[in-house]
């Protein structure tokens, strides 16, 4: 999940000073067996390496940026003041995941937190390319005719906590992006907002999509379902999730209070309104407890809700082949955005909260890339696209299956389905559900060589592929591939 802010502190303090922020996430889990991570955190993205802001954050330079200044300080960037020093942008795990990483183990809190941090830096990749844009005014051009110009990378600060104001497992990182950007031309700028909140979803889905293939990968845990499209661990108890959840307890509290006079219930509750009780429920951060002070708290709460404080990791091996995108999932997504048109980022966030064990950031994107011709636009200038462009029809999903989540597996599928659309647009087939269009031996006999002939070509290129795709084929769920074989 991803949630953006704007913030107008130009020191930073909040953040370098946050008593969250002494603890190593990884220590939590073990229950702090190593020493204490000091304050501050590390800089983040390409344009900070290029003003030589490497490794752990310096509390003046991190000042200097977010004033619009050089690191040095000695001259400004951005020439222009704005009332806006940065964006808070906050990746929080899954709560299923912040309990593995509190109660799981040092191993599986380890590889908790670098399953994070590395889905964290390929959520931020995606933004430096394709949410962060500056506004400039073309040559000859009017003010109020400025467009958006790609940036050459992002200045940021990723300040990564474990526990949450409650005082429970909460596996977040605060990314602190500087309000600061160097165009195509080569000028520093404000960053344009609005793309950083318009692709805030497709971002948090990337990320969470990332975390999932992580964790899998190093665990191989397996994942569920739950309410809203997110996905959790199985081997976390929703019972001891919502144990360890004393935060939303609270919000849920004071929408419940608050919701009484509406009869609406804290279920139905706005966007708004959510934020509006985060807020009112925030208490002022107080002193943390040392990790293995936490760890005993959770682990006495876990007793309590009669739940063992030890997780059973013994997860399930994986599923072997090709990982798929759950389509009802993916439809259901698209469809919701179906009135203004689909573009990229919507396609994107609709893709990877689709993937059940998740996938690689970039394999997410290319996958993508293949599903239909986006253009260059980035921020918020991308095409826009109608939903049928990428939601596959009936009849695909019928004789190909869901699409796979790997890009080489995604273009044998794609491979298929243009040889199926070629073949019925040749013999004008209009059929939602029979791919061919043809499935009865009667019908079979009537067609004309030629069209016969196509059929039992298209007939073979399907085998093929899901053949090299580890899918047998199902005889009973398109007769016509099998009728065609015999009359071939």
């Amino acid at each position: 999940m991803l949630r953006v802010a704007r913030i107008s502190d130009r020191t930073g303090r909040y953040y370098l000073m946050d008593p969250a922020s002494e603890l190593d996430a990884a220590s939590v889990g073990a229950g702090l067996r190593g020493p204490r991570e000091p304050r501050g955190g590390r800089w983040l993205g390409s344009a900070a390496a290029g003003l030589g802001l490497v490794g752990r954050v310096d509390a003046d330079a991190f000042a200097a940026v977010l004033s619009g200044r050089h690191p040095s300080g000695r001259h400004r960037l951005r020439l222009r003041e704005t009332a806006v020093s940065g964006y808070d942008l906050t990746f929080a795990a899954a709560k299923s995941v912040s309990v593995l990483f509190a109660l799981g183990g040092p191993f599986a809190a380890a590889a908790a937190r670098a399953a994070h941090d590395e889905a964290v830096d390929a959520a931020m990749g995606y933004v430096s390319a394709r949410a962060a844009t500056v506004r400039c005014t073309p040559a000859g051009g009017q003010v109020d005719g400025r467009v958006a110009m790609p940036v050459d990378g992002l200045v940021a600060a990723a300040f990564a906590h474990g526990v949450s104001r409650a005082l429970d497992p909460h596996l977040h990182t605060h990314v602190v992006v500087a309000n600061l950007a160097r165009g195509s031309d080569g000028r520093w700028r404000a960053i344009d907002g609005r793309g950083l909140y318009a692709h805030a979803k497709a971002a948090g889905a990337l990320y969470d999509a990332a975390l999932r293939h992580g964790i899998s990968a190093r665990l191989g845990l397996e994942w569920i379902p739950r309410a809203g499209r997110s996905w959790e661990l199985s081997a976390v108890s929703p019972f001891l999730a919502a144990a360890l959840s004393a935060r939303r307890a609270e919000i849920l509290a004071d929408l419940a209070m608050h919701s009484r006079a509406s009869g609406s219930g804290p279920a139905f509750a706005s966007r708004r309104a959510r934020r509006v009780s985060w807020a009112a429920t925030r208490e002022p951060k107080g002193q943390t407890p040392t990790p293995g002070e936490l760890r005993r708290r959770w682990a006495s709460i876990a007793r309590d809700a009669g739940c063992s404080p030890e997780l059973p990791l013994g997860g399930r091996v994986l599923r072997e082949g090709h990982a798929s995108v759950d389509e009802h999932r993916f439809a259901a997504a698209v469809s919701e955005v179906a009135d203004r048109g689909v573009t990229r980022r919507d396609a994107l966030g609709a893709w990877a909260a689709s993937l059940e064990v998740g996938a690689p950031a970039e394999d997410v994107e290319r996958c993508v890339d293949m599903l239909a011709d986006w253009g260059a636009g980035t921020g918020v200038a991308e095409r826009l696209l109608a939903p049928a462009a990428v939601v596959p029809p009936p009849h695909l999903l019928r004789v190909l299956g869901p699409r796979p989540a790997a890009p080489r597996a995604l273009g044998l599928w794609e491979s298929a389905a243009s040889a199926v659309a070629r073949y019925r647009a040749r013999w004008d087939v209009r059929d939602r559900w029979r791919v061919l269009g043809a499935d009865t031996p009667a019908e079979l006999r009537a067609l004309p060589a030629r069209r016969l002939a196509d059929h039992l070509a298209t007939t073979r290129k399907i085998d093929d592929v899901l053949a090299g795709l580890g899918r047998p084929r199902e005889p009973l769920r398109d007769r016509g591939l099998e009728l065609s074989r015999g009359l071939g």
